[in-house]
């Protein structure tokens, strides 16, 4: 009973320093360029600074204009 009693209590510890480094730790990966400086990303652009409506994903192998036959499924077949 003690030697469970000691398991919990340090599990418990163990938990609350992990817990504690992964709150004061910055995650990620630091990326240098070749003088050794940090590369900062550039943040993403805010929705307000794109222009126009959003467009539709395309397929890779676009298909002709001409061709209006609609794409079939595995239904279809």
């Amino acid at each position: 009973m003690i030697a469970v009693t000691i398991f919990l209590v340090c599990f418990v510890v163990l938990v609350g320093v992990v817990m504690y480094l992964s709150q004061t730790i910055e995650h990620g990966e630091a990326r240098f360029d070749s003088d050794g400086k940090v590369i900062k990303d550039k943040p993403a652009p805010s929705s307000a600074e794109h222009s126009g409506p959003a467009k539709p994903a395309q397929r890779l192998n676009e298909r002709p204009e001409t061709d209006t036959k609609p794409i079939g499924t595995k239904d279809d077949e």
